[in-house]
C-alpha cells in the first residue's frame, strides 16, 4: 500500500513540474513574441521618426542633445491594461533660459513634431536634460530607462551612447557588489549636456566598508576598482565608444573624512551629480549641501588659506630649479654632443664656452652671440647656487628660457651641417683607403695592382686561392657606392670599421702563409683613468717604433725614434700604409721594451698606463 502511495505521488509530482515547465516554456515564446511584435512597430515608425528629428534639428539643433526611438505605455482607461505606444523622445538643454522660456521650448517641440503625425501612430514627447536628473535624484528611472534601452534617433556629442554604457556599467557592478555599493553617480560633462566625443563620464561610486570584516578596505577598493575598469571596458565596447569611463571608487568613511575637510572634489561631485543608484544617503547628502547644512570645519578653512602661500613657495623653488638645473642641462647637453661630433673632448661646464670659441666660433661653425647666452645661463645658474641671486622672478625666467631656445635650435642646426660636411669627408676618407688599402694587401702578398685592378686582383690572386674572404670584395664595392645622401655618419663609420677589421684579417692570413707572426712585434697599451679611457697599440721595430692610438674616428699613427736607453723621440705623423709595409719588409727583432720607454710613453699617453701582451 505504501509503495503505491509513493508511485501516485511521485507520478502527481512529475505532472506539476511538467506543467510548470510548460508554463514557462509558454511564457518565454509569448515574450518572444511580444518582443519581435515591439520591434517591428519600431521598425515601421522609425522612418518617420527620422523625418521629424530632421525638421527638429533644422530649427532647433543648438538646443537638442538626442532623440530615442521607443516603446511607453499609455495612460489606460479605468479597467483596461496600459499599451505600449510608439514615442519619440526628443531631449533638450537649456541652461540660460529662464522657466517661462523653458516651457514655451517643450510646447514648441511637441507642437511641430506631433503636427507631422497623421494617424497617431507615433507620439513626440519634449523633456529637459534637467529633468532627467532631477528624476533620477529622486529616485525615478523609469524615463532613464526608456531612453537608454531605446533607439538611438540623434546623439550629439555621443551624450546617450555615453549614458547607455553608464547604465551597462552599473548594472553589473550593482549585480556583484549590490551589497556594498551605497550610490553610484554620475558627473561632469555627461551631467551639463556639454559631452563631446572626447569627453570623459566621470562616475563615482561609493562603497560601504563599515561592516567590512574579511578584507581591509583598501583591499576592498582596490578589488572593486580592477573589476570596475574591466566592466568599462566591456560596457564601453557593447555601445562603440572606447576610453571614455572614468571610474572613481571612494569609501564611504574617507567620504565622510573629506567633506568635514571640504576637499574639493567630494564637495563638486555631490553638488553637481546624479545618483542612477542610492540606499538613501547620497540624495540627503545633496539636499543638505543646497541648503548649507554641510559646512567645513574651521581647521579645513585655516587650511586652505595657508595651503594657497604654499603653493606660492612651491612655485618660487619650480623656478629656482628650473634656473639651477632645466635650462642649464637643456644646454650643456647639445653644447657637449656638438663638440664630441667634430672629435673633440667635452670639458666641465666652466671650459665649455672656451671649447666652443675655438672649435665651432673659429672654424665658422657658430656665431659669437651664442655662446655669450651658453654663459650668461652658466653664470644665472652659478648666482642662484650661490645665493648672489636669491628670487628668481618669471621675467628673469622667461628671458633666459628664450636664450635656451635659440641656443639649442641653433647647435641643432650646426649639427646637421657638420654632420653634413663629415659625411662627404669621410665618404671620400673610406673610397680612398679602401682601395689604397687593398693595394697594400696585395703588395704583401707579392702582387702588384693599380688602383682600377685592384678588385680584379683581389678576386684572382687572394679569394680564389683562400687568402682573402668574398666579403672584403664586397665591403670594397660598398665603399665605391656611397652616397652622401643616401648615407648616415654611423653607416660609413660602420662601413670604415668593416672594412679594417677584414683587412687586418686578410693581412694575418698572408703573413700565416708566409710563416710570419706580426703579433711578436705589437704590445697592447691602456691609459687614462676610468672616466676617460684610451687605448693605443705599440709596434717595436728596433731603432723605431709606431704607437697606435684608437678614437672615435680615425686611429691616430705616430712614429718615434728609439733612442739612448729606449726613450723616444722625433716624433711624425705616420699612417696605416707606412705600418703595414714596415711589417711587411722588417725581418729583424722586437725592440727591448726598457724602463726609458715606459717613461716615456707615460709622458706621451698618460701616467697611468698598463702594457698587455697579446
Amino acid at each position: 500500500m505504501a509503495d503505491n502511495k509513493n508511485e501516485i505521488e511521485n507520478a502527481m509530482s512529475n505532472d506539476k513540474l511538467k506543467e510548470i515547465f510548460s508554463k514557462m516554456k509558454d511564457s518565454r515564446e509569448q515574450g518572444k513574441q511580444a518582443l519581435e511584435e515591439l520591434n517591428k512597430k519600431l521598425d515601421n515608425i522609425q522612418p518617420l521618426a527620422k523625418k521629424i528629428k530632421d525638421s527638429l534639428i533644422k530649427r532647433h539643433k543648438k538646443e537638442i542633445l538626442g532623440a530615442v526611438l521607443t516603446m511607453r505605455p499609455s495612460a489606460p482607461k479605468p479597467g483596461e491594461k496600459p499599451t505600449m505606444n510608439p514615442s519619440l523622445i526628443v531631449i533638450s538643454e537649456l541652461r540660460k533660459q529662464t522657466g517661462k522660456e523653458k516651457i514655451r521650448h517643450i510646447g514648441k517641440i511637441e507642437k511641430e513634431g506631433n503636427s507631422m503625425v497623421k494617424h497617431g501612430e507615433l507620439k513626440v514627447v519634449s523633456i529637459l536634460l534637467e529633468e532627467i536628473w532631477s528624476f533620477a535624484t529622486r529616485g525615478q528611472y523609469d524615463l532613464m530607462r526608456s531612453i537608454v534601452s531605446g533607439r538611438l534617433v540623434h546623439d550629439e556629442g555621443d551624450w546617450i551612447k555615453s549614458l547607455k554604457a553608464v547604465e551597462i556599467h552599473k548594472i553589473r557592478m550593482l549585480k556583484k557588489f549590490e551589497k556594498y555599493v551605497v550610490s553610484y553617480v554620475i558627473a561632469g560633462s555627461l551631467v551639463r549636456g556639454e559631452a563631446t566625443p572626447d569627453s570623459d563620464i566621470d562616475v563615482s561610486i561609493v562603497i560601504d566598508d563599515t561592516d567590512v570584516t574579511r578584507t581591509t578596505s583598501n583591499e576592498l577598493v582596490m578589488r572593486l576598482r580592477d573589476i570596475s575598469a574591466k566592466f568599462a571596458r566591456e560596457a564601453e565596447q557593447e555601445v562603440g565608444i572606447r576610453g571614455k569611463l572614468n571610474i572613481q571608487v571612494w569609501i564611504l568613511t574617507k567620504l565622510w573624512e573629506g567633506l568635514r575637510r571640504a576637499e574639493p572634489v567630494y564637495y563638486t561631485t555631490i553638488r553637481d551629480g546624479v545618483p542612477l543608484y542610492d540606499r538613501g544617503m547620497f540624495a540627503p547628502w545633496k539636499q543638505m549641501l543646497l541648503r548649507g547644512l554641510l559646512t567645513p570645519s574651521p581647521e579645513a578653512i585655516q587650511k586652505y588659506i595657508k595651503d594657497g602661500r604654499a603653493h606660492l613657495d612651491r612655485i618660487k623653488n619650480k623656478y629656482r630649479d628650473i634656473a639651477i638645473e632645466d635650462l642649464f642641462w637643456s644646454t650643456i647637453f647639445p653644447a657637449q654632443g656638438i663638440l664630441m661630433l667634430i672629435g673633440v673632448p667635452p670639458g666641465s661646464p666652466n671650459h665649455i664656452a672656451g671649447q666652443l670659441r675655438e672649435h665651432m666660433v673659429k672654424k665658422g661653425y657658430l656665431e659669437e652671440k651664442y655662446v655669450k647666452s651658453w654663459e650668461k645661463i652658466h653664470k644665472l645658474r652659478k648666482d642662484v647656487e650661490y645665493r648672489k641671486i636669491k628670487e628668481i622672478n618669471i621675467d628673469m625666467l622667461a628671458k633666459h628660457y628664450s636664450l635656451a631656445v635659440a641656443f639649442v635650435e641653433r647647435l641643432e642646426k650646426a649639427y646637421k651641417d657638420i654632420e653634413k660636411k663629415l659625411i662627404n669627408d669621410k665618404i671620400r676618407s673610406v673610397k680612398s683607403k679602401s682601395v689604397e688599402d687593398a693595394q697594400l694587401v696585395l703588395k704583401i702578398a707579392g702582387v702588384k695592382a693599380s688602383k682600377s685592378g685592384v678588385t680584379n686582383a683581389l678576386k684572382s690572386e687572394l679569394i680564389a686561392k683562400g687568402l682573402a674572404r668574398q666579403k672584403y670584395l664586397e665591403l670594397i664595392n660598398s665603399a665605391s657606392n656611397l652616397d652622401a645622401a643616401r648615407s648616415s655618419l654611423t653607416e660609413v663609420e660602420s662601413l670604415d670599421f668593416n672594412l679594417d677589421k677584414v683587412r687586418d684579417e686578410t693581412i694575418d692570413i698572408i703573413n700565416s702563409e708566409k710563416g710570419l707572426n706580426k703579433d711578436k712585434f705589437r704590445l697592447n697599451l691602456r691609459y687614462g683613468s676610468d672616466e676617460i679611457q684610451g687605448s693605443a697599440e705599440l709596434w717595436l721595430f728596433y731603432k723605431e717604433v709606431f704607437i697606435v692610438k684608437k678614437s672615435g674616428r680615425e686611429n691616430l699613427i705616430t712614429k718615434y725614434i728609439v733612442g739612448k736607453k729606449g726613450s723616444l723621440k722625433d716624433p711624425k705623423k705616420s699612417t696605416l700604409k707606412v705600418l703595414e709595409k714596415k711589417l711587411a719588409t722588417f725581418d729583424g727583432t722586437p725592440t727591448r721594451l726598457s724602463t726609458k720607454m715606459i717613461s716615456s710613453l707615460k709622458t706621451i699617453l698618460d701616467d697611468n698606463l698598463q702594457i698587455f701582451i697579446g
